[in-house]
């Protein structure tokens, strides 16, 4: 019996300085830093480009000698668009890769889920994407920051082209997330504020993973509205278009938004046609052009072999602001990290333009971009989109 206790001590002995090694801040391992996107889901391909966007700003700073002398290496996890999986795949980056510092969550609804945890284990997590104003006033919200405004400035944007444009009867089909939601009441906030001649006729709010809406295109059609705004992912998105085309919506003018910016909405050719003939303008936040855009885009369409799309920019600015603070902090953990942020997030010369943050990590300003969807023949989809105006936003 003697010699068995003492051979399973030993065994643990042995055990438990391999570990040990494993845990972030080992002097032998890497610098890990968790990367939570949604590669897979109603948002793969924007969630694909933001992450070779993550990869770009790892390679660079290894390229500069790394963080704290270690070289970097990203944690990289899929939540395939859905906020319980975002939970899950953060809490398997912290309890079994050791993370501190996490770039995600994704969508709005993944950063409210993950936001309680991250709190309780003092891990910092810098959000790329998650643009509800809602998240501001979570008890939680000293350690999620933003290097993406939040959608109080893109409300205002679409707000102010609905009243230039002389819209008077809106109507509204978002998702029933904090994101769908969150931008649907920024947006008729704006307008209130505004003093808009005009009314909403009807507010709906729909499954994203439904896949059928007929029936909340009907309650549209029937509002008989002169503007439409539609908060929708890739996947969905492109389902609202296609149906509301052969439901005869095509003479209404739609608005689009930053959920369904991008070359992988084009995949269904009907939803194209009608978004290149219906959709008036979209909203997205967007790098201003400027040296550190233009350096970031070239070295973007070098490595991914395309131009970078909605969120690469911020997701490049989450990684190097991380590791930026890690850096200055001469430490990795979450507490530090936090604090570091807050110093390193005022006038910060990002690819997405001037960062600063508030007191509670939020990004205070940002480029704006109006864009549309039109024909091109030399496009691989036979579409583009393409840049209308920019608005600064403070």
């Amino acid at each position: 019996m003697i010699k068995k206790l003492l051979v399973t001590a030993l065994a643990l002995g042995l055990l438990v300085p391999v570990a040990a090694c494993t845990q972030q801040g080992s002097s032998a391992g890497p610098v890990k830093i968790g990367v939570v996107l949604s590669t897979t889901g109603l948002l793969g391909p924007m969630g694909t480009d933001m992450m070779k966007a993550a990869d770009l700003a790892a390679k660079e700073i290894n390229a500069s000698g790394g963080v704290l002398g270690k070289q970097v290496q990203l944690v990289e996890e899929d939540d395939t668009t859905d906020a319980a999986k975002a939970l899950e795949r953060v809490k398997k980056v912290v309890e079994v890769d050791g993370v501190q510092a996490i770039v995600g969550g994704m969508i709005s609804g993944a950063a409210m889920a993950a936001g309680p945890y991250i709190s309780t284990k003092g891990v910092v997590m810098v959000t790329p994407s998650a643009t509800s104003p809602a998240i501001s006033d979570q008890p939680w919200k000293e350690w999620l920051f933003r290097t993406v405004p939040h959608d109080g400035f893109q409300g205002a944007v679409l707000a102010n082209f609905v009243i230039q444009k002389g819209y008077t009867k809106l109507a509204t089909m978002v998702q029933d997330n904090p994101y769908g939601i969150g931008l649907e009441k920024a947006m008729v906030d704006a307008l209130k504020a505004n003093n808009w001649n005009g009314k909403q006729v009807v507010s709906v709010h729909f499954d994203p993973a439904k896949k059928d809406y007929r029936t909340e295109l009907d309650q549209i059609k029937s509002s008989n509205p002169d503007v439409v705004l539609a908060v929708t992912y890739a996947e969905d998105g492109i389902i609202v278009f296609k149906q509301a085309s052969e439901m005869g919506l095509d003479k209404i003018a739609w608005l689009g938004c930053d959920g369904n910016y991008g070359d992988g909405m084009f995949a269904e050719p009907v939803a194209a046609a009608f978004m290149a003939s219906s959709l008036v303008a979209g909203t997205r936040a967007a790098g201003p052009s400027g040296t550190t855009y233009d350096k970031f885009a070239a070295a973007y369409k070098a490595f991914a072999g395309k131009d970078p799309s909605v969120y690469c920019d911020t997701t490049y600015d989450a990684v190097k602001m991380i590791a930026a603070a890690m850096n200055k902090a001469g430490k990795t953990d979450g507490a530090s990290v936090k604090a570091e942020l807050l110093k390193l997030g005022k006038n910060y010369d990002g690819a997405s333009g001037s960062i600063t943050f508030d007191a509670k990590g939020d990004r205070v300003s940002g480029t704006f971009e109006l864009w549309k969807v039109v024909q091109d023949p030399t496009a691989k989809t036979g579409y583009k989109n393409v840049q209308i105006t920019t608005v600064a936003m403070k």
